[in-house]
């Protein structure tokens, strides 16, 4: 056979539905296609290791590329869900990714994980070899939920155990999402971002001029879970008056959502798009946008930034993880610490400097044209055929 056969351990939930697989909020499988296009043929099968139950209802997001072969592990309900059930969830993927790893020539743990060290023994054990795609910070999520001081706390050393676990289940070989991709020195552990981004997407907006709307409208998109920002996207519309925003995704907190917004008065100034699986759909409602607004602390390289900056829409976003080199090599416009609202300080600072944005909007979209899908798919499995060689690449 030419190529490899790789296995990839994530857990972002997924659901069956007529004999097809999806996601149940998730786009990672669709950056996972791209590996088995990369010219040469280098990755021969792919399989993708994921929680699966059957859905009650048609999903909204788009099925998984019949390429992939799907392996269902045990379905768990969250970080919680699953040290509620480790014992028994433990005993069923045991069975399940036991003949799996073994039959890989390469293994990709998609970090955090709960099945990461189970993975990683069973990889150990068979000599299979193991990487880490580190995608997230357990820990910042756990510090980001809305609650008391001392259950948040608890929440940060549950992430924080996570994210110790998954690296020693990757050992040395790791991939942190995005680290270094600005200065173009990711090298070993660093670079290479999930991107969705075709080519043909990355709009020319150089020379061009830039004049947002009046009222500002505001763009989100992302998972509706706790600790992604939402509540400033509301306080934002709150203080600037007559602003309004487009929020695009699902999640289980939207109902807490729904009723903060209520609770600010601003809920006739938001409009919630749901998860949008159609590509232009998705793109045509950002593009509507002034700003994207991305606040969220928890995440290391979100993929809607990358999207909003291949079509020219100027990104506002909390410079925490790789977020902070994009930041200093003014790709985006940061949300500094200010006496208050800094995140309304950081969206007027935009809408207020069109020549100034502009020369971010033409220094963003030159960024994401280097950063596409097929681009970011060649260079991860670049990294993974520089660190094992000897694997039946060709």
């Amino acid at each position: 056979m030419s190529g490899i056969r790789l296995l990839v351990v994530d857990d972002n939930p997924h659901v069956t539905w007529a004999g097809r697989t999806y996601p149940v909020n998730a786009t990672f499988h669709r950056f996972l296609a791209a590996l088995l296009d990369v010219p040469g043929g280098h990755v021969a099968e792919l399989v993708h290791a994921v929680p699966l139950r059957a859905a009650v209802r048609q999903p909204a997001t788009l099925p998984v590329d019949e390429r992939i072969r799907v392996a269902g592990t045990a379905p768990f309900d969250g970080i919680a869900g699953f040290l509620r059930h480790a014992r028994g969830v433990t005993q069923a993927n045991t069975a399940t990714l036991a003949p799996i790893v073994e039959g890989a020539d390469l293994v990709l743990l998609r970090l955090p994980a709960s099945n990461a060290i189970l993975a990683g023994r069973l990889a150990r054990r068979s000599g299979t070899p193991v990487a880490g795609w580190v995608a997230g910070n357990a820990r910042s999520v756990g510090l980001a939920l809305p609650r008391n001081v001392l259950v948040r706390g608890g929440a940060g050393l549950v992430g924080l155990s996570y994210d110790v676990a998954g690296r020693w289940a990757a050992g040395g070989h790791r991939i942190t999402v995005g680290r270094g991709i600005v200065r173009g020195d990711g090298g070993a552990g660093g670079g290479v971002v999930a991107s969705l981004v075709e080519p043909t997407e990355v709009r020319d907006v150089e020379g061009a001029t830039w004049q947002p709307h009046h009222p500002v409208r505001i763009a989100w998109a992302g998972r509706v879970a706790h600790g992604k920002g939402l509540q400033t996207v509301f306080e934002v519309l709150a203080t600037l008056g007559d602003s309004t925003a487009v929020l695009l995704g699902d999640g289980p907190a939207r109902p807490d959502a729904e009723r903060e917004a209520a609770r600010l008065g601003v809920e006739r100034r938001v409009e919630w798009r749901g998860h949008v699986a159609d590509r232009d759909a998705y793109l045509t409602a950002l593009a509507e946008a002034d700003v994207l607004l991305h606040p969220s602390g928890a995440e290391g390289f979100p993929k809607v930034v990358l999207d909003a900056m291949a079509i020219g829409l100027p990104v506002v976003a909390q410079p925490a993880g790789e977020l902070r080199d994009l930041a200093a090599a003014r790709l985006l416009a940061p949300i500094r610490k200010t006496k208050a609202h800094p995140a309304t300080h950081a969206v007027l600072a935009v809408v207020r400097d069109p020549v100034g944005t502009q020369a971010m909007r033409e220094r963003a979209s030159a960024f994401a044209a280097d950063h596409t899908r097929p681009a970011e798919a060649a260079r991860l499995v670049a990294r993974l055929r520089a660190w094992w060689p000897e694997l039946p690449w060709d």
